[in-house]
């Protein structure tokens, strides 16, 4: 008895020098708070728009011949990348007769970081299909995910399937159900002083570009160049990012129940063998039971298969959506 109270002693205290250091710290250790966002042209073809008070940050490819003109691909990004993940892919698609958008989904790349938006995957894709009515109101649309955005496309599908021609799935991060509401981690997680501390130790340990290049290693299952790790920092070096992604969790809360089985597009996925991020095994109980889903395995391919495969990954689409 008496050792189990000096067990929840220590506990309490613990806790309380924890709660007290997560006050004080931050006013010691600023936390950057989300700037208005610049509408700089990091690329070329850099456009902005604002869709529901939120300033979203894309890149177009236009195919010039009048015959493509209702032709579209939407690029959809992982979790931590942006529009430059699709650096290997969207100038071959264009140039193969396809008008192509890549989004940066918030508060990835360089849209809005707003840390008041909801980022459950209902909402995101409600969005984002508000801001390809936009772009393209009259036809339908050809959507490729990868991850997280893998995710997207398949709630983006369910929600209008007349709007989707095909779809392309990459090493997809799928849901069986979506639920209204939030767990108690999330909870957990919206608390203050913990949100200030995961702030902290996001901003000043763990967005750095050597850390950056280790998960992009192990990502990618091989080696990663220096201007590839520069690119994904810089896109992810912004003021209120860490909050905002923090919040990203914390603060999702599904409006909309959601059977991710209903699911019917045409589609393909593909996985890789060393991916170890969203290994073919931890969703395959879903995709053995979406009839309209033929998977493509790559051989020794890791979590980003349209960057390091991306000649094979490019063939293998363009076939699929003529």
């Amino acid at each position: 008895m008496k050792k189990f109270r000096r067990i929840l002693t220590l506990f309490f205290y613990g806790f309380v020098i924890f709660i007290a250091l997560a006050t004080i710290i931050p006013f010691l250790i600023p936390v950057s708070k989300a700037q208005p966002q610049k509408q700089i042209k990091h690329f070329d073809n850099s456009e902005y728009i604002t869709i529901n008070n939120i300033l979203l940050h894309y890149r177009i490819w236009k195919n010039q011949d009048p015959i493509n003109a209702h032709k579209w691909i939407l690029l959809l990004h992982g979790m931590g990348g942006s529009s430059f993940s699709w650096e290997n892919n969207a100038s071959v698609f264009c140039d193969s007769g396809y008008n192509v958008v890549a989004l940066d989904i918030p508060p990835f790349g360089y849209s809005d970081k707003n840390p008041n938006f909801n980022h459950s995957v209902d909402n995101r894709a409600s969005l984002i299909w508000n801001f390809a009515n936009k772009i393209n109101s009259s036809d339908k649309w050809i959507l490729i995910g990868h991850s997280m955005g893998g995710g997207i496309v398949q709630c983006m599908a369910i929600l209008k399937p007349q709007k989707v021609n095909k779809a392309v799935l990459v090493a997809p991060a799928l849901f069986s159900e979506l639920k209204p509401g939030r767990e108690f981690s999330q909870y957990l997680t919206a608390y203050g002083p913990v949100e200030r501390i995961m702030c902290l130790l996001g901003e000043y340990i763990f967005l750095k570009p050597q850390k950056i290049k280790r998960m992009l290693e192990s990502s990618y299952a091989q080696e990663v160049s220096d201007e590839v790790v520069s690119r994904y920092f810089e896109a992810l070096n912004n003021d209120g990012f860490t909050r905002a992604f923090i919040r990203s969790f914390s603060k999702a809360n599904t409006k909309i129940p959601m059977n991710g089985l209903d699911f019917k597009s045409e589609a393909i996925a593909f996985v890789g063998t060393n991916d170890t991020w969203v290994p073919y095994e931890s969703i395959k109980p879903i995709t053995d039971k979406l009839t309209t889903l033929q998977i493509v395995q790559v051989e020794n391919a890791g979590h980003c298969i349209m960057e390091t495969h991306a000649e094979y990954f490019n063939k293998v689409v363009l076939n699929f959506i003529k």
